[in-house]
């Protein structure tokens, strides 16, 4: 597939097809690491936010209800 660079709001994006998309078993909204390893981009699927915090206890309401701890928004 081939595709190009886009202005997308304040930013770029590389749209994918679908048929790209659910051969890779990804789909709107699944989260994505990207990384570089020399001249090529590497895309490949990441954990959602309980595997980065599968360490720490969750609460019974879940991290959604956590209030903010500075300027972020939520």
């Amino acid at each position: 597939m081939i595709s190009q660079i886009a202005k997308w709001g304040n930013s770029q994006g590389i749209r994918m097809e679908k048929r790209v998309l659910k051969s890779l078993g990804l789909c709107i909204g699944d989260m994505v690491e990207i990384s570089k390893n020399g001249d090529e981009i590497i895309i490949k699927p990441t954990h959602g936010i309980d595997w980065y915090l599968e360490d720490y206890e969750r609460p019974e309401d879940g991290w959604e209800h956590i209030e903010s701890g500075g300027r972020e928004e939520w």
